[in-house]
């Protein structure tokens, strides 16, 4: 047991990360005027993919939540991770591509790409973690189950 680093309950944040590429995201990428492909993009522009005709101020204490910073977080949160996870991240989770299409990307056996994609929604959620509290957003989520 690591005193700096708490257990976590693996299986519960397999669930939590694989939860919110599938149920949150979508969301999230709609209140912020963002598309999937801009996740996928090697640059995430500043400006939103559409235009907000309402008080961004207004819109934030009503929905309780910063979209804008949570997708730009979730952008960092994916390409701040290593190579394979990344490709993984967004070939698997936003480009919704099948588990073949993606073993084949990085090369990789049907055994170890069940270990790739496991390790690549751990450090996402890491990740994640992080980049939420560089980006201000509020509520800070945290994918990781500690036990």
């Amino acid at each position: 047991m690591s005193l700096l680093f708490p257990e976590i309950n693996k299986k519960k944040t397999l669930e939590n990360v694989s939860s919110f590429f599938k149920k949150d995201l979508p969301k999230l990428l709609l209140m912020s005027g963002r598309n999937l492909t801009d996740l996928s993009s090697p640059k995430l522009s500043a400006a939103p993919g559409s235009s907000n005709f309402g008080n961004a101020n207004e819109d934030k204490l009503i929905n309780g939540i910063d979209a804008e910073a949570m997708v730009e977080a979730v952008y960092d949160a994916i390409h701040h991770c290593s190579y394979n996870s990344e490709i993984i991240l967004i070939e698997l989770f936003v480009n919704r591509k099948s588990w073949g299409e993606v073993q084949r990307m990085v090369y990789s056996e049907q055994n170890k790409f069940s270990y790739l994609r496991r390790r690549a929604m751990f450090e996402f959620a890491n990740s994640f973690d992080y980049w939420q509290r560089v980006h201000h957003c509020q509520p800070i989520i945290d994918l990781k189950d500690i036990s």
